[in-house]
């Protein structure tokens, strides 16, 4: 091997002088509060509301494909996570792919949500919201995508109402088997238990104990965060990407007491989706009376919803058309990940261009 050259040597200084700048100027900006990600980058319009809950539309200069699409996340987190920032957003390679591109926001939780239930939100504002969404389009149908917890109430809503304007179905870390959940949430799964311990004043579960939840699964993700972001100081997109992604991890929103009560009843101790016994205000839901076609993701590293947890789905719903696309990727990576920029993203659109067709005339 040759002997490194003065030249060489005075380079290596210069990078790794400058390195440490880079590393000094973004963690005095960090420690200061700056922000590098600004929430919601990508702009929309309020289009439609009821109480608390928003319906989102993503600005576009051209849609050239059609239907519509929809896409929810769960009661416990902020629908943030689809537009983290402007270089980690779903909504915006959709919209960019030329679908026009709509978010449900369930809103924040307070005593006046406490009595709502699952068909608050599946059978009540989930169709008002898809019917705004259509008088807005103009369209006739939607593709609607669940994320997460959002996946099980689209499943819900699917085959409680079969009579909604689902034209495509996509369901995303989506779990249909809780009995493969991590062991840490086996203490609700004991009889008699209905997450009521949790409840404060308001009639909710507070969004710090949900955070908490989350955090107990995998108790040293913040350490090795924080080593990563160290080790990254000098790399103002590896910063950018850090900050928007603990933001939303630790951001999570009061759930309404009854929702609490019947994912616990319903969900985990009798593993409803699975089971059998999957109902919704006192009325059986078979999952086989989805038909429409159907995109499974999950990923292979989840910490959240193992792909135990998530596999079964294609044996549970009545869809002929029907794929299973697994990830080598994270709960969060899925949506925001370098699995979701090379893969997730460009299949995505694929799915949805393929099923369905140009919106030009």
């Amino acid at each position: 091997m040759a002997e490194p050259t003065s030249t060489d040597l005075i380079d290596l200084v210069r990078r790794q002088v400058g390195r440490t700048g880079a590393r000094m100027l973004n963690g005095s900006r960090y420690l200061a509060g700056h922000d590098f990600a600004p929430v919601h980058p990508t702009p929309k319009d309020t289009v439609w509301r009821q109480g608390k809950v928003e319906l989102w539309r993503y600005r576009s200069d051209r849609v050239v494909h059609r239907p519509p699409v929809l896409i929810i996340l769960g009661l416990v987190s902020r629908s943030s996570l689809f537009d983290l920032h402007e270089k980690a957003s779903m909504v915006r390679s959709l919209r960019d792919a030329g679908f026009d591109v709509f978010v449900l926001d369930w809103g924040v939780a307070d005593a006046g949500d406490a009595d709502n239930t699952l068909a608050t939100y599946v059978s009540r504002v989930l169709p008002r919201a898809m019917r705004a969404l259509l008088r807005v389009s103009g369209a006739d149908e939607l593709s609607l995508i669940g994320y997460c917890m959002g996946g099980n109430l689209a499943l819900l809503a699917v085959a409680r109402h079969p009579e909604l304007p689902v034209r495509n179905l996509v369901t995303m870390a989506t779990a249909v088997d809780f009995n493969h959940l991590k062991p840490q949430i086996d203490p609700l799964r004991r009889a008699g238990e209905d997450a009521g311990a949790f409840v404060d004043e308001t009639g909710c579960i507070p969004g710090e104990v949900i955070a908490y939840f989350f955090k107990v699964r995998k108790p040293t993700a913040d350490l090795v965060q924080l080593l990563r972001l160290l080790d990254n100081l000098d790399n103002t997109a590896y910063v950018q990407g850090h900050q928007a992604i603990s933001r939303w991890a630790a951001d999570h929103v009061p759930v309404p007491r009854l929702v609490a009560r019947e994912v616990v009843r319903s969900w985990l101790q009798e593993n409803a989706f699975t089971s059998g016994r999957l109902s919704l205000e006192g009325r059986p839901v078979d999952l086989a009376a989805i038909t429409c076609p159907l995109l499974a993701v999950l990923t292979l590293r989840d910490e959240i919803v193992p792909p135990a947890a998530a596999r079964p789905i294609g044996d549970l719903v009545g869809s002929t058309d029907f794929e299973l696309l697994e990830l080598d990727a994270g709960h969060v990576g899925l949506a925001v990940g370098r699995s979701a920029h090379k893969v997730m993203y460009p299949h995505l659109t694929d799915w949805l261009v393929k099923h369905g067709e140009s919106a030009e005339v």
